[in-house]
């Protein structure tokens, strides 16, 4: 575990050392997802996980439903179930040989 010592502004801000947002890619404009547990305080990059779950509170609030934990799960779960649709329908057009290659494509679309 490697620690750093910064200090916090008169704005409440501080600067990650260069050698951690370059090990985590993180530039100008990336998001980072701050959590307090008990007397820690946990600062993790954004993951894809957690953008999807900000699509999905988005998507819940235009609707005019509650945004919570239990409503954003069943949304999650139907994602899931939508996913696991995609990939078992892909597996079986894989399988049939129903596909063509990226080069293929790449020619296809050459004209385009």
């Amino acid at each position: 575990m490697t620690e750093y010592d910064m200090t916090v502004s008169s704005k409440g801000q501080f600067v990650l050392p260069k050698e951690v947002r370059e090990k985590f890619k993180l530039s100008a404009g990336s998001k980072v997802k701050l959590i307090v547990d008990g007397e820690q305080i946990i600062i993790k990059p954004h993951t894809v996980a957690d953008q999807l779950q900000d699509i999905i509170r988005a998507d819940l609030a235009k609707e005019g439903k509650t945004v919570n934990e239990d409503t954003v799960k069943e949304y999650q779960a139907k994602i899931a179930q939508a996913v696991d649709a995609l990939v078992v329908e892909a597996d079986r057009e894989y399988n049939a040989k129903q596909y063509i290659t990226l080069a293929q494509l790449k020619k296809e679309n050459a004209d385009v």
